[in-house]
């Protein structure tokens, strides 16, 4: 190696050694991956001198009997998998929700598709890892004669930066799912069905491609870290290329300073977006997992943003295993993710979740707060065991701004809510990044994007962000090309508490789209149904329509029934109910509206939508509540503006014994008063439970300027919150 060279793996060996990150050593290397690019096509020999002499037959004998991989980079064997081996053999490629069948021959840079997301997914070569897959469990030689057929066409069309939008992206994974297609490769008879210099050639772009990478690295972000982690690969994976250590050490140290900038202190990854977070973390682990495996050390605080970054992926998953999605989010497995993370770090939290509750210790809290991302998710419990587990309750609910990036919706104030084993209200996910007009006209993009796709209340029709499509800017000439959104909305006077008994969080919208201000108080009383009281304050003159919208699963289509009488409308499902208190004018219905959990593929999904327009202050008081917690029998909602307070009243059975909740908030700055049946109150809400004799057999107070009432324990004192009960 030149002196150069040396001089950055000597920086790179130190940072490492002494437990940190020196800017100088990151610098210096982004400054010298160009000579190195060029310092390797100048040698033309990617291999070391030994590899370099063997002629192809005993080169491929060396590659594919030399187990160098680790069981956790190895995927497990799927259906999924087998039968997308089975349709590609046959020529039929399924990416992002579209099939095509291809002739062969076919050439790599014409798309089929109107969506260039379809080719960019085809460049990545997944299909490599399912073919060398369904080859190593059948010893079918078709399969491998197909992965053979395939790569030769590629490396003889195909060269490195052919979709540039990608940022190397598109080079990295295709990287990686090399890598592991020919990790599955090995110890298999494949070289008698393979093309004799076909794993050199691949090989030798393989090491063009991790060089190209370096040199078009992403600044920062998910891209950045994938980019990284397949060039790590490469170098550990591939000792035997000429420049594998200084391809491993340097790819290292610039993911480990990746890592550390781009995961937020509450472990949520910067563009809050949940796939994108759990994509972040799987690579993290894995390439955490792969540096310890090789005997490399790495800086100790990526053990901590790997513990807190896998902490949120943990709060995140649903009983049934999957994440709300949240963002730009699609659907996956995420239980290898957290069995990873538990061998790593022996965490027998993580292993409760890896395993579904049938390993590991819960945790003895049930509801968290990630305050940089805003996130809140709130639950019932851990259960003790496997069916308890998959019945707890799940709730995610977003009081946070958006994400670094173009990757968040428009979508504060919204929830999820998952009970008793099945999602109820949903996220519907983000279906499409083509921002061009569908032939019905509509930009799908904006669609999943917009506030009116989210569980939330929308005004005048308007996203609480505004909306920049890229296919427009592109069109116009690129103008306003550094802006991917308008301004996001303020968040005001964000409130919140988490108790052992009820949870709620309180704040304020500011959107500069339109003049009204939001107000959404977010109740999950006694862990058994979730309150929602919206305030929208108009005080402009002018007439608005306010939409307070539910998105439910695709579960739910042609099962909801509205009824209600003169105080609420109710949607009816066979496992639970939403209740909206009847305000003047208000129309509710059930729509069809579209969830996606894969890119690429809606389901048509109902939408409880509830309207009501006004040219004073609208106020929505709404409760969702799973069948069995509590059988809600009458949802009652009085508003004294005068006042300046709302109170809602729920009466219902837990057990047969009948119970009724009371909810007292303050609609401006002043306080609430309540001075009833021996009760006395002064603070910004309170929030009681009385059984059937009257009696208050729960109590859960915020503001706290006065309290007393009939039976009050003497240890209770005045603070911000207090919650008793019996």
């Amino acid at each position: 190696m030149g002196l150069i060279t040396d001089l950055l793996l000597k920086l790179c060996r130190r940072a490492f050694r002494d437990g940190n990150v020196p800017a100088a050593a990151v610098a210096a290397i982004e400054q010298g991956l160009d000579r190195g690019v060029l310092a390797t096509k100048r040698k033309n020999q990617f291999f070391s001198d030994q590899i370099e002499q063997l002629n192809a037959t005993d080169f491929q004998a060396h590659f594919l009997h030399s187990c160098r991989a680790p069981s956790f980079l190895l995927p497990a064997v799927t259906p999924t998998r087998l039968h997308n081996a089975d349709l590609i053999v046959t020529g039929r490629f399924v990416l992002i929700g579209e099939t095509y069948e291809l002739p062969a021959g076919f050439s790599w840079r014409q798309n089929p598709s109107p969506d260039k997301e379809w080719q960019i997914a085809q460049h990545k070569h997944s299909f490599a890892v399912d073919l060398a897959l369904a080859y190593r469990e059948s010893n079918n030689p078709a399969y491998l004669q197909c992965w053979a057929t395939l790569m030769s066409s590629w490396l003889a069309e195909m060269g490195s930066g052919y979709i540039t939008a990608s940022d190397a992206q598109v080079e990295a994974k295709r990287v990686e799912h090399w890598t592991i297609a020919l990790l599955l490769l090995t110890g298999t008879p494949a070289a008698n069905h393979l093309p004799p210099g076909l794993l050199a050639a691949l090989l030798r772009r393989l090491a063009e491609e991790a060089w190209y990478i370096l040199a078009h690295l992403k600044p920062a972000r998910n891209h950045r870290t994938f980019q990284l982690y397949s060039v790590f690969l490469a170098g550990v994976l591939f000792p035997e290329l000429r420049e594998a250590r200084q391809l491993m050490v340097e790819s290292a140290l610039l993911m480990t300073n990746n890592l550390l900038t781009d995961i937020l202190p509450d472990g949520v990854q910067v563009e809050l977006s949940t796939h994108y977070h759990q994509l972040v973390m799987e690579t993290a682990t894995t390439f955490i997992a792969l540096a310890r495996w090789c005997g490399l050390a790495l800086d100790p605080a990526l053990n901590t943003v790997l513990e807190r970054g896998l902490t949120f992926s943990f709060w995140m998953q649903r009983p049934d295993g999957s994440i709300p999605l949240i963002g730009d989010s699609d659907e996956g497995d995420h239980l290898p993710l957290l069995m990873l993370g538990a061998d790593l770090l022996n965490s027998p939290e993580l292993r409760w979740a890896a395993t579904l509750g049938q390993a590991g210790t819960p945790p003895d809290t049930q509801a968290k707060y990630f305050e940089d991302a805003g996130y809140f998710v709130l639950g019932d419990g851990w259960g003790s065991d496997p069916a308890s587990f998959a019945q707890r309750q799940h709730i995610f609910y977003d009081c946070g701004q958006l994400g670094v990036g173009s990757h968040s919706h428009y979508d504060l104030f919204n929830f999820t809510y998952y009970a008793a084993g099945v999602p109820l209200v949903v996220d519907p996910g983000r279906y499409t990044y083509n921002a061009a007009p569908a032939p019905d006209g509509l930009d799908w993009r904006q669609q999943f994007k917009s506030t009116a796709y989210h569980n939330t209340v929308t005004i005048d029709g308007l996203d609480q962000t505004r909306y920049i499509s890229k296919w427009q800017r592109d069109r116009a000439g690129g103008s306003h090309s550094g802006m991917k959104h308008g301004p996001a909305p303020e968040i005001l006077d964000r409130r919140w508490f988490l108790g052992q008994q009820s949870d709620w969080v309180d704040a304020q919208a500011r959107s500069t789209e339109y003049a009204p201000l939001h107000r959404r108080f977010f109740l999950y009383m006694r862990c058994q149904y979730l309150l929602i009281v919206d305030q929208v304050r108009i005080d402009d003159g002018h007439t608005h329509s306010c939409d307070l919208r539910f998105h439910l699963d695709p579960l739910w289509l042609n099962q909801v029934t509205l009824a209600g009488d003169a105080e609420t409308i109710i949607a009816h499902t066979p496992s639970f109910q939403v209740w909206v208190s009847r305000v003047p004018n208000l129309d509710g219905r059930v729509e069809t509206g579209w969830v996606s959990a894969h890119y690429g593929i809606k389901e048509p999904a109902p939408v409880l939508s509830f309207r009501q327009c006004n040219a004073g202050t609208v106020t929505f008081c709404s409760l969702v509540a799973p069948v069995g917690a509590m059988e809600v029998v009458r949802l009652q909602t009085q508003c004294e503006q005068d006042e300046g307070q709302l109170r809602c009243t729920v009466a219902g059975q837990i057990a047969g014994q009948p119970i009724v909740d009371e909810v007292f908030i303050a609609l401006g700055k002043a306080s609430v008063t309540v001075a009833e049946a021996g009760l006395c109150f002064r603070g910004r809400h309170l929030v009681l439970r009385r059984s059937h004799t009257g009696q208050i057999t729960y109590l859960c107070a915020h503001g706290v300027e006065q309290l007393h009432w009939d039976g009050a324990p003497d240890e209770l004192h005045l603070k911000e919150d207090v919650e008793w009960w019996q």
